[in-house]
């Protein structure tokens, strides 16, 4: 897997010509990263994509129809919008690996096959590894062609059940329809002018960590602000390596995590290894592997909140925009907050405050 920072610098010189013209010249990028495994090329498209201005889905789109295949190890086909079809063939595919999530975070489970809600575009992918071997999978995107999952058969009859859902679905047009336009969540006033003593008033009868989205959408603030507000009596900036640090000693002292991620879900369990790999920290533990994107971590916030069972504590992580891009914190069986939590929250106040 290449250094995410290294994808912009391979396609700085990459010049993109008008829409409707361009599919060869997005086609270009998969051949500088010939060599990613299959498992890397799902977040390789997604941060080529962001460096070269296009959606996702536009990036894939361009590597369906006629082309010379020594210009891609990819290559796609759309498939017709038949849910109820794509559906049932899905049941067929047994073992999968599917990968869910956004830019900054993405999470692969080992589970059955689902497609993800809300999907408009999809697409089978065939990529060539370097070893010469064939990876199929199926892409899912929303209508603004963002990517919302991939799923990828582990086995033979998994693979016999994507060759017939591509024989019976599949279609020639190589682009998806016209994307649809970002869905901008619309500015509303808020309920409750966001003075700090009102924010922290509110914050104080919470009943948990769920209850924090609703505190935003009370005051209509982003997640960043309404933590500067209400101060570090409930809010307390850390470094932006908290998560990897978390992550990691929780796998040395056996203590359940759980990781919510946009997009993607909740995902918790016993992590077992924990490792840094060009720019990302990826965990792995009970079927499930997260690749945590490092420079994308702009801010870390350690929030705390009021529940039945106490304190509870959440580590917040957003990115440059101030958009989450992943909680951390106890499972939510726990009935109060572990003790051997609280020293692993401890111990990264004291750096912070070193």
């Amino acid at each position: 897997m290449h250094h995410p920072t290294a994808v912009s610098r391979l396609l700085q010189g990459l010049k993109l010509p008008p829409p409707g013209v361009r599919a060869p010249a997005l086609r270009q990028w998969l051949r500088v990263f010939g060599d990613a495994p299959a498992a890397a090329a799902a977040l390789q498209r997604s941060d080529a994509a962001a460096v070269l201005g296009v959606r996702e889905a536009e990036l894939v789109a361009a590597h369906a129809g006629c082309f010379d295949r020594t210009e891609s190890p990819l290559a796609a086909r759309r498939l017709r919008p038949r849910r109820r079809q794509i559906a049932e063939a899905l049941q067929r595919f047994g073992a999968t690996r599917s990968v869910a999530g956004h830019r900054a975070c993405r999470v692969e489970r080992l589970g059955p096959a689902r497609a993800p809600e809300h999907w408009a575009h999809a697409f089978a992918l065939e990529q060539r590894t370097p070893e010469g071997a064939l990876a199929r999978s199926l892409q899912f995107f929303d209508a603004a062609g963002d990517a919302l999952a991939e799923l990828t058969p582990l086995d033979a009859a998994g693979v016999a059940a994507w060759l017939d859902l591509v024989e019976s679905c599949a279609c020639f047009e190589p682009a998806p329809r016209p994307l649809a336009a970002r869905r901008v969540r619309a500015a509303r006033a808020p309920l409750e002018s966001a003075d700090a003593a009102a924010l922290r008033r509110a914050w104080a009868t919470m009943r948990g960590a769920d209850g924090f989205d609703t505190l935003l959408a009370r005051f209509a603030l982003a997640p960043g602000a309404a933590c500067r507000l209400a101060g570090p009596d409930f809010a307390r900036r850390v470094a932006p390596t908290s998560a990897h640090e978390l992550l990691a000693a929780a796998a040395q002292q056996g203590l359940p995590l759980s990781v919510q991620v946009p997009g993607a879900g909740d995902c918790g369990g016993d992590w077992r290894q924990v490792r840094q790999a060009r720019g990302w920290t990826q965990a792995d533990g009970g079927g499930v592997r997260l690749h945590l994107r490092e420079d994308a971590v702009a801010e870390a916030w350690l929030l705390g909140c009021p529940s039945p069972g106490g304190w509870r504590q959440t580590l917040l992580l957003l990115d440059a925009a101030g958009a989450p891009i992943a909680r951390l914190g106890e499972e939510a069986t726990a009935a109060r907050e572990r003790c051997g939590w609280r020293r692993l929250v401890a111990q990264l106040d004291a750096e912070v405050d070193a």
